[in-house]
Protein backbone atom coordinates (compact mmCIF):
# COMPACT_ATOMS: atom_id res chain seq x y z
CA UNK A 1 0.00 0.00 0.00
CA UNK A 2 1.84 3.24 -0.90
CA UNK A 3 1.72 6.70 1.13
CA UNK A 4 -0.15 8.32 -1.10
CA UNK A 5 -3.06 5.67 -1.18
CA UNK A 6 -2.89 5.33 2.77
CA UNK A 7 -2.78 9.07 3.43
CA UNK A 8 -6.37 8.91 1.14
CA UNK A 9 -7.62 6.30 3.07
CA UNK A 10 -6.63 8.16 6.46
CA UNK A 11 -8.12 11.34 5.66
CA UNK A 12 -11.71 9.56 4.50
CA UNK A 13 -11.59 7.65 7.73
CA UNK A 14 -10.88 11.15 9.42
CA UNK A 15 -13.89 12.55 7.90
CA UNK A 16 -16.18 10.21 8.61
CA UNK A 17 -14.72 10.18 12.27
CA UNK A 18 -14.82 14.08 12.84
CA UNK A 19 -18.65 14.36 11.22
CA UNK A 20 -19.70 12.04 13.78
CA UNK A 21 -21.13 14.07 16.00
CA UNK A 22 -24.23 16.16 16.93
CA UNK A 23 -24.62 19.33 18.66
CA UNK A 24 -26.80 21.51 18.27
CA UNK A 25 -24.49 23.96 17.57
CA UNK A 26 -22.40 22.08 15.25
CA UNK A 27 -21.03 18.40 14.07
CA UNK A 28 -18.87 16.64 16.64
CA UNK A 29 -16.19 14.11 17.55
CA UNK A 30 -13.94 14.67 20.50
CA UNK A 31 -11.70 11.08 20.86
CA UNK A 32 -8.80 9.80 20.94
CA UNK A 33 -6.49 10.99 23.81
CA UNK A 34 -2.84 10.40 25.85
CA UNK A 35 -1.56 8.92 28.43
CA UNK A 36 0.51 10.92 31.55
CA UNK A 37 -2.21 13.14 32.96
CA UNK A 38 -1.31 15.10 36.04
CA UNK A 39 -2.65 18.83 37.10
CA UNK A 40 -2.35 22.03 37.26
CA UNK A 41 -2.32 25.08 39.18
CA UNK A 42 -1.23 22.68 42.00
CA UNK A 43 -4.49 20.89 42.39
CA UNK A 44 -4.35 17.13 41.56
CA UNK A 45 -7.84 15.64 41.56
CA UNK A 46 -8.98 11.59 41.40
CA UNK A 47 -9.03 9.64 38.76
CA UNK A 48 -12.58 9.03 38.44
CA UNK A 49 -13.94 5.52 38.85
CA UNK A 50 -16.62 4.22 41.68
CA UNK A 51 -18.37 6.65 43.86
CA UNK A 52 -16.42 7.63 46.86
CA UNK A 53 -18.04 8.47 50.10
CA UNK A 54 -15.65 11.28 50.70
CA UNK A 55 -16.58 13.13 47.63
CA UNK A 56 -20.45 13.08 48.51
CA UNK A 57 -20.44 16.66 50.10
CA UNK A 58 -20.54 19.92 48.84
CA UNK A 59 -17.71 22.47 48.39
CA UNK A 60 -15.99 24.44 51.04
CA UNK A 61 -15.80 27.49 47.61
CA UNK A 62 -19.08 28.73 46.71
CA UNK A 63 -19.10 29.76 42.80
CA UNK A 64 -21.91 31.96 41.34
CA UNK A 65 -21.78 31.14 37.81
CA UNK A 66 -20.88 28.01 35.67
CA UNK A 67 -19.19 27.95 32.33
CA UNK A 68 -18.90 25.13 30.37
CA UNK A 69 -16.49 24.81 27.23
CA UNK A 70 -14.87 22.32 25.07
CA UNK A 71 -16.17 19.43 22.53
CA UNK A 72 -18.77 17.17 22.14
CA UNK A 73 -17.71 15.36 25.70
CA UNK A 74 -19.33 18.48 27.38
CA UNK A 75 -21.83 19.60 24.61
CA UNK A 76 -24.54 16.60 23.70
CA UNK A 77 -21.91 13.68 23.01
CA UNK A 78 -21.55 11.72 19.43
CA UNK A 79 -23.58 10.24 16.92
CA UNK A 80 -27.21 8.69 16.69
CA UNK A 81 -28.32 10.67 19.69
CA UNK A 82 -27.89 10.93 23.29
CA UNK A 83 -28.92 7.22 23.70
CA UNK A 84 -26.47 5.39 26.11
CA UNK A 85 -24.84 8.71 27.02
CA UNK A 86 -27.29 10.51 29.08
CA UNK A 87 -27.02 12.00 31.28
CA UNK A 88 -23.85 14.46 30.76
CA UNK A 89 -21.48 14.89 33.68
CA UNK A 90 -22.47 18.81 32.90
CA UNK A 91 -25.75 18.23 33.78
CA UNK A 92 -25.18 16.03 36.64
CA UNK A 93 -23.06 18.43 38.26
CA UNK A 94 -25.55 21.14 38.55
CA UNK A 95 -28.85 18.60 38.91
CA UNK A 96 -27.89 14.88 39.72
CA UNK A 97 -30.14 12.17 38.60
CA UNK A 98 -31.53 10.68 42.46
CA UNK A 99 -33.15 7.66 40.69
CA UNK A 100 -29.95 6.71 38.59
CA UNK A 101 -27.69 7.69 41.34
CA UNK A 102 -28.93 7.86 44.41
CA UNK A 103 -26.00 7.87 46.24
CA UNK A 104 -25.39 11.63 44.88
CA UNK A 105 -28.74 13.17 46.21
CA UNK A 106 -28.38 16.53 47.54
CA UNK A 107 -24.49 16.41 46.17
CA UNK A 108 -25.15 18.83 42.96
CA UNK A 109 -24.64 22.23 42.36
CA UNK A 110 -28.66 23.19 42.77
CA UNK A 111 -28.67 21.68 46.36
CA UNK A 112 -25.33 23.30 47.53
CA UNK A 113 -25.17 26.88 45.91
CA UNK A 114 -28.94 27.15 44.81
CA UNK A 115 -28.21 26.99 40.93
CA UNK A 116 -30.24 27.01 38.61
CA UNK A 117 -29.47 25.75 34.97
CA UNK A 118 -30.89 28.58 32.79
CA UNK A 119 -29.48 31.44 35.06
CA UNK A 120 -26.13 30.32 36.42
CA UNK A 121 -24.69 28.21 33.25
CA UNK A 122 -23.09 29.44 30.24
CA UNK A 123 -22.70 27.23 28.35
CA UNK A 124 -20.73 27.14 24.96
CA UNK A 125 -19.26 23.76 24.13
CA UNK A 126 -19.93 22.69 20.55
CA UNK A 127 -19.27 19.16 18.90
CA UNK A 128 -16.12 19.11 16.88
CA UNK A 129 -14.23 21.57 19.00
CA UNK A 130 -10.79 22.03 18.87
CA UNK A 131 -8.07 23.49 20.64
CA UNK A 132 -6.07 24.29 17.35
CA UNK A 133 -6.12 27.71 15.47
CA UNK A 134 -6.21 27.85 11.80
CA UNK A 135 -7.50 24.59 11.25
CA UNK A 136 -9.66 24.04 7.97
CA UNK A 137 -13.23 23.31 8.22
CA UNK A 138 -15.22 25.88 10.47
CA UNK A 139 -14.76 23.88 13.72
CA UNK A 140 -15.22 25.63 16.82
CA UNK A 141 -12.13 26.76 18.28
CA UNK A 142 -11.57 26.92 21.82
CA UNK A 143 -10.34 30.21 22.59
CA UNK A 144 -13.29 31.51 20.06
CA UNK A 145 -15.38 30.12 22.67
CA UNK A 146 -13.46 31.95 25.19
CA UNK A 147 -13.87 35.23 23.65
CA UNK A 148 -17.88 34.67 22.52
CA UNK A 149 -18.18 34.72 26.93
CA UNK A 150 -20.04 37.95 28.43
CA UNK A 151 -17.44 40.30 29.70
CA UNK A 152 -19.42 40.25 32.94
CA UNK A 153 -20.64 37.66 34.78
CA UNK A 154 -21.74 36.94 38.71
CA UNK A 155 -18.70 35.98 40.08
CA UNK A 156 -16.61 33.83 41.25
CA UNK A 157 -16.50 32.09 38.00
CA UNK A 158 -16.44 28.23 37.32
CA UNK A 159 -14.79 27.23 34.41
CA UNK A 160 -15.28 23.53 33.36
CA UNK A 161 -14.32 21.94 29.81
CA UNK A 162 -13.13 18.92 27.91
CA UNK A 163 -10.34 19.29 24.54
CA UNK A 164 -8.03 17.79 22.58
CA UNK A 165 -9.28 14.49 21.32
CA UNK A 166 -10.83 16.18 18.08
CA UNK A 167 -6.95 17.69 17.54
CA UNK A 168 -5.33 14.47 18.51
CA UNK A 169 -7.38 12.80 15.44
CA UNK A 170 -6.52 15.43 13.08
CA UNK A 171 -3.10 14.44 13.83
CA UNK A 172 -3.25 10.94 13.67
CA UNK A 173 -2.32 11.21 9.74
CA UNK A 174 1.17 12.54 10.41
CA UNK A 175 1.61 10.31 13.28
CA UNK A 176 1.31 7.50 11.07
CA UNK A 177 2.63 8.26 7.59
CA UNK A 178 4.61 11.77 8.19
CA UNK A 179 7.56 12.70 9.55
CA UNK A 180 8.69 13.64 13.33
CA UNK A 181 8.59 17.31 12.35
CA UNK A 182 4.95 17.21 10.86
CA UNK A 183 4.05 15.23 14.19
CA UNK A 184 5.83 17.89 16.59
CA UNK A 185 3.97 21.10 14.69
CA UNK A 186 0.84 18.91 15.30
CA UNK A 187 1.40 18.74 19.06
CA UNK A 188 2.79 22.43 19.17
CA UNK A 189 -0.08 23.69 17.17
CA UNK A 190 -2.29 22.15 19.50
CA UNK A 191 -0.70 23.54 22.63
CA UNK A 192 -0.17 26.96 21.52
CA UNK A 193 -4.03 27.12 20.85
CA UNK A 194 -4.55 25.85 24.62
CA UNK A 195 -2.57 28.27 26.03
CA UNK A 196 -3.98 31.03 24.30
CA UNK A 197 -7.70 29.96 25.86
CA UNK A 198 -6.22 29.88 29.48
CA UNK A 199 -4.66 32.98 28.92
CA UNK A 200 -8.17 34.27 27.81
CA UNK A 201 -10.57 32.63 30.42
CA UNK A 202 -7.71 33.64 32.95
CA UNK A 203 -7.19 37.31 32.19
CA UNK A 204 -7.78 40.03 34.99
CA UNK A 205 -10.76 41.16 35.11
CA UNK A 206 -12.21 39.29 32.25
CA UNK A 207 -15.50 38.40 33.60
CA UNK A 208 -15.39 41.69 35.67
CA UNK A 209 -14.00 43.69 37.85
CA UNK A 210 -12.53 41.91 40.87
CA UNK A 211 -14.26 38.80 39.24
CA UNK A 212 -12.21 35.27 40.25
CA UNK A 213 -12.23 32.80 38.10
CA UNK A 214 -10.84 28.91 38.44
CA UNK A 215 -10.30 26.48 35.50
CA UNK A 216 -11.29 23.06 35.63
CA UNK A 217 -9.71 21.59 32.52
CA UNK A 218 -9.60 17.71 31.37
CA UNK A 219 -6.13 16.05 29.71
CA UNK A 220 -6.96 13.67 26.79
CA UNK A 221 -8.48 10.42 27.32
CA UNK A 222 -7.36 6.82 25.10
CA UNK A 223 -10.31 5.22 24.21
CA UNK A 224 -7.83 2.08 23.54
CA UNK A 225 -6.27 2.86 27.01
CA UNK A 226 -2.62 3.00 25.57
CA UNK A 227 -2.74 -0.54 24.55
CA UNK A 228 -3.66 -0.06 20.92
CA UNK A 229 -6.42 -2.28 20.30
CA UNK A 230 -9.56 -0.64 19.16
CA UNK A 231 -12.15 -3.46 19.36
CA UNK A 232 -15.39 -2.66 21.22
CA UNK A 233 -15.24 -6.00 23.18
CA UNK A 234 -19.17 -5.49 24.27
CA UNK A 235 -20.14 -6.06 20.36
CA UNK A 236 -16.86 -7.86 19.46
CA UNK A 237 -15.83 -5.40 16.83
CA UNK A 238 -13.43 -3.30 15.66
CA UNK A 239 -13.94 0.67 16.48
CA UNK A 240 -15.21 2.28 13.45
CA UNK A 241 -13.26 5.61 12.02
CA UNK A 242 -10.16 6.30 12.05
CA UNK A 243 -9.37 4.11 14.60
CA UNK A 244 -9.71 0.81 13.20
CA UNK A 245 -6.91 1.57 10.71
CA UNK A 246 -4.43 1.59 14.04
CA UNK A 247 -2.37 -1.26 14.17
CA UNK A 248 -3.64 -3.25 17.07
CA UNK A 249 -0.39 -4.41 18.46
CA UNK A 250 1.21 -1.37 18.59
CA UNK A 251 1.19 0.90 21.82
CA UNK A 252 -0.51 4.49 21.74
CA UNK A 253 1.14 5.64 24.33
CA UNK A 254 4.51 6.84 22.43
CA UNK A 255 1.96 9.21 19.91
CA UNK A 256 0.19 10.09 22.32
CA UNK A 257 1.68 10.66 25.79
CA UNK A 258 3.50 13.79 24.75
CA UNK A 259 -0.13 15.66 23.96
CA UNK A 260 -0.28 15.11 27.81
CA UNK A 261 2.97 15.42 28.97
CA UNK A 262 2.49 19.02 27.30
CA UNK A 263 -1.13 19.66 28.76
CA UNK A 264 0.67 18.92 32.82
CA UNK A 265 3.88 21.35 31.62
CA UNK A 266 1.28 24.53 30.42
CA UNK A 267 -1.10 24.08 33.13
CA UNK A 268 1.74 24.31 35.88
CA UNK A 269 2.01 27.70 34.63
CA UNK A 270 -1.36 28.89 36.11
CA UNK A 271 -2.67 29.71 39.56
CA UNK A 272 -5.84 29.39 38.45
CA UNK A 273 -5.68 26.59 35.69
CA UNK A 274 -6.18 22.46 37.17
CA UNK A 275 -5.86 20.30 34.84
CA UNK A 276 -7.79 16.72 35.75
CA UNK A 277 -6.79 13.42 35.29
CA UNK A 278 -9.30 12.28 32.63
CA UNK A 279 -6.97 9.91 31.01
CA UNK A 280 -6.06 7.78 34.64
CA UNK A 281 -9.63 7.93 35.17
CA UNK A 282 -10.41 5.99 31.65
CA UNK A 283 -7.95 3.41 31.90
CA UNK A 284 -9.76 0.76 33.35
CA UNK A 285 -12.58 1.57 31.40
CA UNK A 286 -11.51 1.45 27.90
CA UNK A 287 -13.28 0.13 24.76
CA UNK A 288 -11.64 -3.09 24.88
CA UNK A 289 -13.25 -3.55 28.55
CA UNK A 290 -16.23 -5.74 28.84
CA UNK A 291 -19.78 -4.02 28.96
CA UNK A 292 -19.80 -4.12 32.92
CA UNK A 293 -16.56 -2.30 33.01
CA UNK A 294 -16.99 0.02 29.55
CA UNK A 295 -17.28 3.56 30.06
CA UNK A 296 -17.53 4.26 26.55
CA UNK A 297 -20.38 4.74 23.74
CA UNK A 298 -20.36 2.09 20.72
CA UNK A 299 -18.70 5.26 18.36
CA UNK A 300 -15.61 4.21 20.56
CA UNK A 301 -14.93 7.82 20.54
CA UNK A 302 -17.62 9.30 23.41
CA UNK A 303 -18.39 8.26 26.96
CA UNK A 304 -21.71 6.50 27.79
CA UNK A 305 -23.45 7.18 30.62
CA UNK A 306 -21.39 5.22 33.30
CA UNK A 307 -18.52 7.26 31.18
CA UNK A 308 -20.07 10.72 32.39
CA UNK A 309 -21.24 9.76 36.01
CA UNK A 310 -16.90 8.72 35.88
CA UNK A 311 -16.53 12.51 34.83
CA UNK A 312 -18.94 13.68 37.01
CA UNK A 313 -16.79 12.14 39.71
CA UNK A 314 -13.63 13.73 38.10
CA UNK A 315 -14.92 17.03 37.85
CA UNK A 316 -16.11 17.17 42.00
CA UNK A 317 -13.30 15.66 43.15
CA UNK A 318 -11.75 18.72 41.36
CA UNK A 319 -14.30 21.30 43.03
CA UNK A 320 -13.58 19.92 46.18
CA UNK A 321 -9.66 20.36 46.14
CA UNK A 322 -10.02 24.03 45.13
CA UNK A 323 -8.97 26.47 47.58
Amino acid sequence: MTRSFLGAVLLSALVALTGCGSSDDGGATPGAGGAAGAAGGGNQAGAGGGSSADLHRCPTSEYKTLVVVGDSISDVGGSGGPDDQEPFYRTLLVHNDDALYPEWKGVDLATCWGFDSTTNVVKVSVGGAIATQGMSGGASVLVDQAKSLPDSLPGPVLVVGTIGGNDVVSGLTDYLIGTPEAQERDRQDFLAGWVAAMDELTRADRFGPGVEVDVLITNIYDPSGGTGDFTYEPESRKCPGALSLWPSTQSTNPALMPWNEGLTEKAAGYASVHLLDLHGAFLAHRVNTPAADNWFHDDCIHPNAAGHNGLRELFWAGLLALH
